[in-house]
């Protein structure tokens, strides 16, 4: 099966478990070796030369070559049977008469289990750029073939299809994404309430969908938890434009001019903030595209896919919309009653409290200035997370028991483990392994039921299942949630980790020890399970090197001895016409349970004859370190551990760095996070800097448009109260701070920036043609703006709720965006539409301060140069 699944389009590799190769085992009976006077060493020898696959050469006959071959080697147990090892008193000694012979397999120390019953475990695993829903789709195409090549008894299952998750998660995201679009409509129809001005932008968002999707297969995107959480978010961004153009040229409609010249003169005077609009969301988008390492790459597509969403909309609300209305809208619009009402309603109420906010403007820098702390705040106080912890419905499960436990002992300890996981209700199946390397860790993959069906969460499962698996003695049980993105490739039983190395052995593991102990003691901290082992079992034995010299005996053949008997002995290589396998040369494993078979086993010696091991070694038992590891050259200790659904991770990581520097390490003993708890530990760090390059290039690209260096500065006064919105809408639904919610907050900002951007550049337009006073210019600029403003406002807030509310397969991912969008729109919306006029005002005063101060100097300059002439 795994070759043919191997040669399937999009399979990277397929890894067996629970199973190994062929192999002829030959278990040798060490008390008829001693009757006959022989020693392991030499029947090994025996078998090595009666079974060889050498080059043999040809030869040449009447002008033929004919390639030499012979039936040199022995493929099967049933030849190896009959196999002459050695002759006594002049008969012959054969294979059978001293061992058992049978085909087995290379490794006998494996075990595999589906549920309760014996299996052997394929994963599978797809190339990088694969298709995984085609790749698994022909992979289940095969399933009925090699069901067909299996006897009946064997059975196929799948345990877990990870395309399952994807199908539902892109079908969630279709319905969301529905859900979004017809909210949107019903908003711009209560407040155009005109049917034909209702159908363009229920034209264009599907074109600017389309239009995305199709710049996505370009570049050869694909859909995935991100790609599609991009395109519910691009709703928001692809109505605004259309929005803003279609009202404006409704406007003027009503004012009396006809669709055609509405259109035109309206499309020109909007154009140039449909522009600068989506100049500054690139601009945003532009730290997003180029971060660093994974995390760049992994948010790649999802920045990309926004940017082009973005550029789609601003072609299409300039192209495509004015050409519709220009065709569809009547010829003169009639301002319609209730559109009327409502809309005189919403402007003499914004004006009135427009004109509060005017004439005390203190109080409206001062709540600015209370938001901004507020919002330094919360971002201090919420928990912060590297990235949301995704419901896949699959865990792996790591079964950690003592490092001396016995091959047997495991597999009772890993089928009770199984037995009590199966009994919880969420669980739907699992599979497990256990091998040799290391023998005390054993593995499993658990699938859980559907969301669908009523299960908790798949993080209050796990606390569940911590309970139940506690129960069980002499095993501890880390479960681990199976994630999109995995980051640091340091194996480890936990998801984060905790590295100390050195160049002193010693200090390394008493450092190591020391913070063991403290660790324990962290409230949050949980799952913690050290890497080092010092009591391990040795079984000694102490060689008389001069007895040994005595008998002719060596060390390598003492070596040879124990190797033979214990180490399931690869002793020569079988090559068939497809695979190849192994001949595996050892005692029979019964015997290995008792120290007493020492006394059994007998060592070739020069002259010829065997010598019994215990006339020449001492037994002896003692402790030892079972593995030792090394980062960087350096030995290293590191202690993987995890927290509790409910903990921060990032003040658990603080914590952990406190309990370090009380421990005081030596001067040798270096100490960092590794993996996934490095990436938190830096997350904080990256978030605010990303989120400061984000602001910087927005501030650069409106200034350059604007050709200003206060104006600017006017729409990103918009920040403070997003950022509160946002970061409050997290604190109430205890939703930690991650990079998902960093990426909102810019986001969120982007959107909350068209507001500003309305009123600024029709206040800026109203000073250069009517030589307004700046009071007067975004007064009347924010009276006549103030309704694309809330039908924008209202669509962002109406296309994220549905992604805030979301429950279905991968909405941990999601729900966090949706969740800072709604809350910084919601608040910002109340905020901005009194404080960006105030904003304006004061930057205008500066903007003119600086400019007498600049006339004056000039004439200053200009006065004394005269007078020095």
């Amino acid at each position: 099966m795994s070759p043919k699944l191997s040669e399937l389009p999009g399979v990277a590799r397929v890894y067996i478990y629970g199973a190994d190769r062929h192999a002829v085992r030959i278990q040798v009976s060490p008390d008829l070796l001693a009757t006959m006077n022989l020693s392991m060493d030499r029947v090994r020898l025996a078998i090595v030369a009666a079974s060889q696959n050498l080059p043999k050469g040809s030869i040449a006959v009447d002008g033929q070559r004919y390639v030499i071959e012979a039936e040199d080697q022995l493929l099967w147990a049933d030849d190896y049977r009959d196999l002459i090892v050695s002759w006594r008193n002049g008969s012959p000694v054969r294979l059978a008469d001293i061992a058992k012979v049978s085909d087995s397999v290379v490794n006998s120390r494996l075990a595999g289990w589906y549920g309760t019953q014996r299996a052997v475990i394929l994963y599978v695993y797809k190339q990088p750029d694969a298709n995984i829903v085609a790749t698994v789709d022909a992979i289940k195409a095969m399933i009925p073939q090699f069901q067909a090549w299996l006897p009946p008894s064997v059975k196929l299952r799948t345990v877990y299809d990870r395309t399952t998750l994807i199908r539902a998660a892109v079908h969630d995201v279709e319905h969301t994404l529905l859900i979004a679009v017809v909210l949107v409509v019903v908003i711009i129809s209560v407040f155009l309430r005109r049917l034909t001005a209702t159908l363009i932008p229920a034209i264009t968002i599907p074109v600017s969908l389309a239009a995305t999707l199709g710049a996505m297969y370009l570049f050869n995107f694909s859909l995935d938890n991100l790609s599609l959480m991009a395109l519910t978010i691009a709703t928001g961004f692809v109505v605004d434009d259309a929005v803003i153009v279609i009202e404006n040229i409704i406007r003027r409609m009503e004012l009396g001019e006809s669709a055609l010249d509405a259109t035109i003169r309206g499309s020109q005077q909007m154009g140039f903030t449909v522009v600068s609009v989506t100049a500054a969301l690139m601009a945003a988008m532009i730290p997003v595209l180029f971060m660093s390492d994974i995390v760049g790459r992994y948010f790649l597509e999802f920045g990309a896919t926004v940017v082009i969403a973005i550029v789609a909309s601003a072609l299409i609300s300039l192209s495509l919309t004015p050409t519709l209305c220009s065709r569809w809208l009547a010829t003169r619009a009639q301002p319609q009653p209730s559109v009327s009402r409502i809309g005189a309603a919403l402007a003499r109420g914004y004006c009135f409290c427009l004109d509060w906010s005017l004439r005390h403007r203190g109080t409206l820098l001062a709540a600015s200035a209370l938001v901004t702390g507020g919002s330094v705040w919360l971002y201090l106080d919420l928990p912060k997370a590297f990235m949301p912890t995704q419901d896949t419905g699959v865990m792996l499960v790591r079964i950690v028991a003592p490092s001396s436990i016995s091959f047997g002992a495991m597999e009772e300890c890993q089928r009770a483990v199984g037995e009590a996981l199966l009994e919880d209700p969420a669980v739907a199946a699992l599979n497990s392994y256990i091998s040799d390397s290391p023998r005390s860790v054993g593995q499993m993959i658990v699938a859980l039921k559907p969301l669908e069906s009523g299960r908790p969460p798949i993080e209050r499962v796990i606390e569940r299942l911590r309970d139940r698996a506690g129960t069980i003695n002499g095993v501890r049980t880390v479960f681990v949630p199976l994630q999109d993105l995995n980051v640091g490739a340091q194996g480890s039983a936990a998801r984060y980790q905790y590295t100390m190395f050195g160049v002193d052995e010693d200090q390394v593991h008493g450092a190591a020890e020391t913070m063991a102990r403290r660790m324990r003691n962290i409230p949050n901290l949980v799952d913690m399970v050290p890497d080092w082992e010092t009591g391990g079992l040795q079984a000694g034995l102490t060689i008389s090197r001069t007895r040994a010299a005595a008998l002719g005996v060596t060390a390598k053949g003492i070596d040879n001895a124990l190797n033979d008997a214990f180490g399931q002995r690869q002793i020569n290589l079988l090559y068939y016409p497809t695979n190849y396998g192994r001949v595996i040369y050892e005692i029979p494993p019964e015997l290995a349970t008792d120290p007493s078979i020492f006394a059994r086993l007998y060592v070739p010696s020069a002259t010829g004859a065997v010598v019994p091991l215990t006339a020449l070694t001492v037994p002896k038992r003692a402790r030892s370190a079972m593995w030792m590891h090394h980062s960087s050259q350096f030995p290293s200790r590191t202690v993987s551990f995890d927290v509790k659904s409910n903990g921060s991770v990032k003040q658990l990581l603080d914590a952990i760095r406190a309990e370090e520097v009380a421990a005081g390490f030596p001067d040798g003993v270096r100490a960092e996070f590794r993996g996934l708890a490095k990436e938190v530990e830096a997350s904080s760090q990256r978030q605010i800097s990303l989120f400061a390059l984000a602001l910087i290039t927005i501030y650069v690209f409106l200034g350059i448009l604007y050709e200003s260096y206060i104006h600017p500065l006017t729409i990103l006064s918009t920040l403070p109260s997003t950022a509160f919105g946002a970061l409050l809408a997290l604190k109430i639904t205890s939703v930690p701070f991650s990079l998902i919610t960093t990426i909102a907050c810019i986001l969120v900002v982007g959107l909350v920036m068209k507001n500003a951007i309305m009123m600024v550049d029709f206040a800026l337009d109203l000073q250069r043609t009517s030589d307004l006073p700046a009071r007067d210019a975004i007064r009347l600029a924010a009276a006549q703006r103030v309704r694309p403003i809330v039908m924008t406002t209202l669509t962002g807030i109406l296309s994220a709720i549905p992604v805030a509310i979301g429950t279905g397969p991968g909405h941990e991912l999601r729900q966090p965006l949706g969740i800072a969008i709604v809350g910084g729109l919601a608040v910002s919306q109340a905020l901005t539409l009194l404080t960006t006029p105030v904003v304006f005002i004061v930057m205008d005063s500066i903007s003119g301060l600086i400019r007498s101060r600049t006339v004056e100097a000039k004439m200053s300059h200009r006065d004394k140069f005269s007078t020095d002439r």
